[in-house]
């Protein structure tokens, strides 16, 4: 995040596994799981995963609506 001069409420993790979502939570950014990958969706959800796409035609809106939703999120806080 650092190098590309972004926040962690600029960033998501999207991943398939319980380690990405475990990783996207400390670095304190949004998780993204996909359905398709190495571990199940309860895994995902159980390792903190904000959400689950499940078919990667509707990755891309999904990911743009965490963004979203965490830059929100930090305009409440800055109030």
């Amino acid at each position: 995040m650092r190098e590309a001069g972004v926040e962690a409420a600029q960033t998501i993790m999207i991943g398939d596994t319980t380690y990405d979502m475990e990783m996207a939570r400390v670095a304190g950014v949004g998780a993204l799981g996909v359905a398709w990958g190495y571990h199940p969706v309860e895994a995902l959800v159980a390792a903190g995963a904000h959400d689950i796409s499940e078919a990667a035609e509707t990755l891309v809106g999904q990911a743009e609506r965490l963004l979203a939703a965490q830059a929100g999120a930090e305009k409440e806080i800055e109030r």
